[in-house]
């Protein structure tokens, strides 16, 4: 049976907490920072556009104010400029609006799809850090015993594969032709003797004849082997969960950001 100790593990909680809020604070605020920022130039570029508009009022004022003091034999020549002159300050006015509204809507397609990348970048960072900081502190803490278990339970499939699925199995002997085939395994620790013996005889028994095996020790597997034997490859691994981790975890902060929007 595993021990577990339940201090460690919310010992290990309570850090996980801590390194997550100091990852709120250093990451996530200077990012709303720079969407207010992005806000303030959006109110900007809409206060540019009034003082424009503004400035076209008061010409159209002046030129008014112009004609009516013109003499009145020229005053139907002066009504006829002056329905010109209306027309098109209006055709003017309604240009200049429409550009207002056009850069007004592209500042804010802009201002979000920046918003979403940095969102979308920060939880990249965020899932990756805080899955970082989860391996390394498993890759210290976790007990020998669980890489045995989990090497245990690789075994116990391949045994179970030769039960349950022979059509499988047939297929991967096919596979190895008339070859001495090699098994490389991918181990967190140092594998005892009767480890290396039991993975022989699984894999012997698996491949129908003697095999060969190279072993190669990687402690970022933090936990537990990988093992290849021709077209299979099978794994056990805490790297392996805590990559399956990160894919929720992804998943999980999309769907939370879209029930927001």
């Amino acid at each position: 049976m595993l021990d577990i100790d339940l201090v460690t593990i919310l010992a290990e909680i309570l850090n996980f907490l801590v390194l997550s809020i100091a990852l709120y604070f250093l990451l996530f605020k200077p990012i709303v920072k720079r969407m207010e920022q992005s806000a303030k130039k959006r109110a900007e570029l809409l206060t540019s556009a009034q003082e424009k508009e503004e400035q076209v009022s008061e010409k159209l004022a002046i030129i008014e104010e112009r004609l009516a003091n013109i003499d009145n034999e020229i005053e139907a020549r002066i009504q006829i400029a002056q329905q010109q002159t209306q027309t098109e300050s209006e055709v003017l006015l309604e240009a200049t609006q429409k550009e207002a509204e056009n850069i007004l809507i592209e500042a804010e397609k802009e201002a979000v799809k920046f918003q979403q990348q940095e969102i979308e970048k920060f939880q990249e960072q965020l899932v990756d850090a805080i899955l970082q900081i989860s391996g390394q502190i498993l890759q210290k803490k976790s007990p020998a015993v669980i890489h045995d278990n989990l090497l245990e339970e690789l075994v116990q499939e391949i045994w179970d594969l030769g039960k349950s699925d022979m059509r499988r199995v047939k297929t991967i002997r096919d596979s190895l032709a008339e070859r001495i085939p090699t098994v490389n395994v991918i181990s967190a620790r140092e594998l005892t003797p009767d480890q290396q013996r039991s993975l022989i005889r699984t894999f012997s028994a698996l491949a129908d004849r003697n095999i060969n095996m190279e072993i190669e020790i990687d402690p970022d597997i933090i936990s537990g082997i990988r093992v290849r034997i021709g077209d299979l490859v099978v794994e056990n691994s805490l790297a392996m969960d805590l990559s399956e981790l990160k894919s929720e975890v992804a998943e999980t902060l999309e769907e939370g950001i879209g029930d927001d929007e």
